[in-house]
């Protein structure tokens, strides 16, 4: 009799997300999905989906944590697209929701894979109680700001928790079978300061970018469509407003304190400090556009249009000062062949060859000053463009894991996921 062969039942759980589109973490997840499920029956989880009208265009399977048709009025108003327990109470309850949720679904899934959040590792903990093998995407050790709470009676709730959180993550990810990190550094991270079992397998997986929407266009042709002058030195940033793990700020005040002539920076997203960065803006007179979220395709096309792409990123939020996150947006900017700015550190001087794709200036308004008196011309810029457009057509960036696809990286959480289910 023929035997039936069934996929591998992979859950990959966003336990802090509340689904939206065009949310960071969705769109750093959902790419490599298709990819996973020519070997993989794949289910994401997220806490809620936030807009439920939206229900109808998600087309990957997906459970979610808070049922949809019995929620408080109070849930039914929360539209904040992320959350975290800010208190004992909370905390204690949201466990209890996962715990019931592992309960009812442990037998429906062969391996867990829970992505970053502040509780990494409480939903896969909960499945590894029933045996279920499980593996955590580790992004890197924050140094979290500290609660903000709106009461007397909630603050004293939530006293010690943000001492505690730390300890609860090893604890929990000490229960898990694997650990999948962004890069190598975290990875040398994880082990020089302790956080992980010996011999716990440790698997340093990137982005991918998806090469259809990040791809090379013709400058002139994109500043006609989107109206920018050619004569222009453009800047491009794409990212969060929030101020967090992209801090503009510096840049932004640099620029309306040295006017550089003929220079302007295009700052393409949104976020809760979008009005503060742009009152920063607008009292310096700095020559910046905010264009406000776009779709990715659109967004693609100021990133052709720049001269230079800008990842202003935020050392200091990270636990000794040492960014040990992958970047997605520094491949994508070199996906379109263009030149990037960012931060020095380890990462970064691996995704731009030293200085070879791009440039390393420290994220601070003195530094960025000195860069722009100093500014490279854009026949410099244009050399450089060529170097980018040569070494990814004779794949060098791809053996140097600097430019990856998502198809390359659903080929590494394969082994990933087949090494671990095996091992148990």
């Amino acid at each position: 009799m023929k035997s039936i062969f069934r996929k591998p039942r992979i859950c990959i759980a966003l336990p802090g997300v509340q689904y939206q589109p065009h949310s960071p973490y969705i769109l750093s997840t959902l790419p490599m999905v298709p990819f996973l499920e020519k070997d993989f029956d794949v289910t994401l989880v997220y806490r809620k989906i936030l807009n439920t009208n939206e229900d109808d265009h998600i087309d990957h399977k997906y459970l979610t944590l808070v049922d949809q048709n019995q929620m408080s009025e109070r849930e039914k108003h929360n539209r904040f697209p992320y959350y975290v327990p800010n208190h004992y109470l909370s905390l204690w309850n949201y466990k209890r929701i996962i715990d019931k949720f592992a309960q009812e679904h442990a037998k429906k899934f062969d391996l867990i894979i829970e992505k970053e959040w502040p509780l990494l590792g409480i939903f896969a903990s909960a499945f590894s109680r029933y045996q279920v093998p499980t593996v955590i995407l580790i992004e890197a050790m924050y140094k979290y700001r500290k609660l903000q709470q709106p009461n007397l009676l909630k603050q004293l709730a939530s006293i010690g928790l943000e001492q505690l959180r730390p300890q609860l993550r090893k604890q929990w990810s000490d229960r898990t079978d694997s650990i999948v990190v962004e890069t190598e550094q975290m990875k040398s991270f994880l082990l020089e300061n302790g956080y992980v079992r010996p011999n716990q397998p440790i698997y340093p997986i990137p982005y991918g970018v998806d090469p259809d929407t990040f791809s090379i266009r013709e400058r002139r042709f994109c500043r006609e469509q989107l109206g920018i002058s050619q004569e222009a030195l453009v800047l491009t940033y794409v990212g969060s407003l929030n101020r967090f793990i992209q801090e503009p700020g510096p840049i932004i005040e640099a620029l309306g304190r040295e006017q550089p002539q003929g220079v302007v920076l295009y700052m393409v997203g949104d976020g809760s400090k979008h009005e503060e960065l742009e009152a920063l803006a607008k009292e310096l007179n700095a020559p910046v556009v905010f264009t406000g979220r776009l779709p990715q395709k659109e967004a693609a096309l100021y990133i052709s249009a720049a001269n230079l792409c800008v990842a202003p990123y935020n050392k200091y939020l990270y636990l000794q000062d040492k960014f040990t996150c992958a970047s997605l947006k520094v491949p994508e900017y070199l996906s379109c062949g263009r030149a990037v700015l960012t931060i020095p550190c380890e990462r970064m001087e691996h995704l731009l060859a030293g200085q070879k794709y791009g440039f390393l200036v420290n994220n601070q308004v003195d530094s960025y000053r000195e860069f722009l008196r100093n500014l490279p011309s854009k026949e410099k810029l244009s050399i450089i463009e060529q170097d980018i457009i040569k070494d990814m057509e004779n794949f060098s960036l791809r053996a140097q894991r600097i430019l990856l696809r998502w198809w390359d990286i659903a080929k590494m959480y394969k082994n990933v996921i087949e090494e671990t289910i095996s091992s148990k």
